[in-house]
């Protein structure tokens, strides 16, 4: 794909299944339900909306995660969850800690943490440079630690890659996770159990709050 541009855009023709991607980062694809971006790498593929209107004449499209890998295994995550438990700042007070997972050619998943500037509402890694664990990461995992798992403005501006965005709240005592993909900008939130085999101890946020907005419909 060397040729191939960075970006490419494309028609939902109804009853024509959409070709193959060609753009070397995203296409933008204009549907009867409105707009969408889509991009894979060997790992992931996904369709993700970036605004809803309708166009009459196109077929409509449904977003789509399409994970190429077995899911995280649960002793990857309660790896996770242990540090975001231990790591304190000079009061005792949880400090956020960021993991870095990538899949190898087997599909066997690896975690690292890198070396990282922690405080108690922000973490940052200090190398992003080629050879570093960001570049190598199919999925960035960081804690919240007594805080809800919600992306914030902040993860908003650093989140800019195309890969998977998880967040780990309420550490010390009922852990949930929030996840969402990220195309280069583009985010969409998905259930955590679309990329995790989450253990007992851990729960989705995303089945939470959409329970709970069951019961407020009935």
């Amino acid at each position: 794909m060397s040729g191939a541009p960075l970006v490419q855009y494309r028609i939902a023709h109804p009853g024509i299944a959409l070709p193959p991607i060609e753009a070397r980062l995203y296409e933008y694809i204009l549907a009867g339900n409105g707009l969408f971006v889509r991009g894979e790498r060997r790992e992931l593929s996904v369709l993700l909306p970036v605004a809803s209107f309708e166009t009459r004449g196109l077929a409509t499209l449904e977003p789509h995660v399409e994970l190429r890998v077995p899911p995280v295994p649960q002793s990857v995550l309660l790896t996770c969850l242990d540090q975001a438990r231990r790591v304190r700042d000079p009061h005792g007070f949880l400090v956020e800690s960021l993991f870095h997972l990538w899949v190898d050619e087997r599909g066997k998943w690896h975690m690292e943490i890198p070396e990282q500037v922690q405080e108690s509402a922000s973490v940052q890694p200090l190398d992003d440079s080629p050879s570093s664990s960001y570049a190598r990461a199919l999925l960035e995992l960081h804690s919240h630690a007594e805080l809800p798992p919600q992306f914030s403005s902040a993860d908003d501006g650093d989140e800019v890659g195309f890969r998977v965005y998880a967040v780990l709240g309420h550490v010390s005592k009922i852990p949930k996770l929030k996840v969402r993909v990220g195309l280069y900008g583009y985010r969409w939130e998905i259930h955590a159990r679309e990329i995790f085999e989450l253990p007992d101890e851990i729960y989705d946020a995303k089945e939470i709050e959409e329970a709970t907005d069951l019961r407020w419909l009935r």
